[in-house]
């Protein structure tokens, strides 16, 4: 898992737009998609405990 300075990072290197110039369009998309994923993972894991947690 990405610690939540990583995902910053991530995130912010995806709004730098000087950075955004020395990349491809396929590179961008996969930060983008990684983001994405991560967050998906990250809210999946949180609604496992939840449950997890009220099944107590």
């Amino acid at each position: 898992m990405l610690s939540d300075k990583e995902l910053k990072y991530l995130e912010d290197l995806e709004k730098n737009q000087d950075v955004i110039y020395l990349l491809n369009t396929r590179e961008c998309e996969l930060i983008s998609k990684l983001i994405r994923s991560y967050k998906e993972v990250k809210r999946q894991l949180a609604a496992m405990e939840l449950s997890k947690s009220e099944s107590r």
